[in-house]
């Protein structure tokens, strides 16, 4: 963690001028405490530009996709990250124990729903793609909120497309073989909802029924800061929300 903060305050304001990130709302992230960061995600410089935005430490989720990479793993974990499994199964549940456990311990942790999704359709009409709802669940069951971010680029532009023949035996999906189009922004806007209190639910059931419903409607608010609406009632709190009983 120290050398993470120390790789932040030395390269920070590089990467802010690279990206020109514009931060909205980075007083809605709690100063102490359990938190649950979830943001769109379409680049893998995402979890740069969040570092950079926000001052508190952030421990992000990677997909243990990447952890197959021939030398990838000692580096993902000296820069903080810890692996999720994005396919489920004992893996994905052992990856949430981590999260649990980073919790438990008043930590922030930050994970990327949509997964590889949006790296798989890039030039999808919506720039967030559907959600895996394990986020959902990590909440509820630790009892802590979760902050809604969404990354906005007023600009993408192409890297480099990776082969399918490199990215098929580390990634399962259906697109794979299409190979995998890495994009980087300029001119970024991060905007950082209020953060989300699931209190309101801690007596019920985590049914499966209600992790969906969350998570869904986490999604729909992760849309509007992206689109940059209804920001009185996410971003600035003007407008009184109530996650529990109200639509998005």
């Amino acid at each position: 963690m120290v050398l993470i903060e120390a790789l932040r305050l030395t390269f920070g304001p590089l990467l802010g001028w690279h990206f020109r990130v514009r931060t909205e709302g980075a007083d809605n992230v709690p100063e102490d405490g359990g938190g649950v960061i979830v943001s769109n995600h379409r680049s893998y410089s995402d979890p740069l530009i969040m570092g950079y935005a926000i001052e508190r430490y952030i421990n992000f989720a990677a997909g243990s996709h990447l952890y197959g990479v021939p030398g990838t793993a000692p580096l993902m974990n000296l820069a903080g990250f810890f692996s999720m499994d994005i396919y489920g199964g004992d893996a994905g549940d052992r990856s949430l124990d981590t999260a649990s456990r980073l919790l438990a311990n008043g930590e922030l942790v930050g994970i990327f729903p949509e997964g590889i999704e949006s790296f798989m359709h890039v030039n999808a009409v919506s720039k967030v793609s559907s959600f895996k709802t394990g986020f959902a669940k990590l909440a509820l069951e630790n009892r802590v909120p979760i902050i809604p971010v969404a990354i906005a680029p007023e600009t993408e532009k192409g890297l480099l497309k990776i082969p399918g023949v490199l990215v098929t035996p580390f990634v399962r999906h259906p697109r794979a073989r299409e190979g995998v189009d890495l994009i980087t922004y300029r001119r970024v806007t991060l905007r950082i909802g209020r953060p989300i209190d699931l209190s309101a639910y801690h007596d019920e059931v985590f049914s499966k029924d209600l992790i969906d419903r969350v998570a869904a409607k986490v999604r729909r608010i992760v849309i509007k800061l992206y689109d940059g609406e209804d920001l009185d009632r996410f971003l600035t709190g003007e407008k009184r929300f109530d996650f529990a009983r109200e639509r998005v």
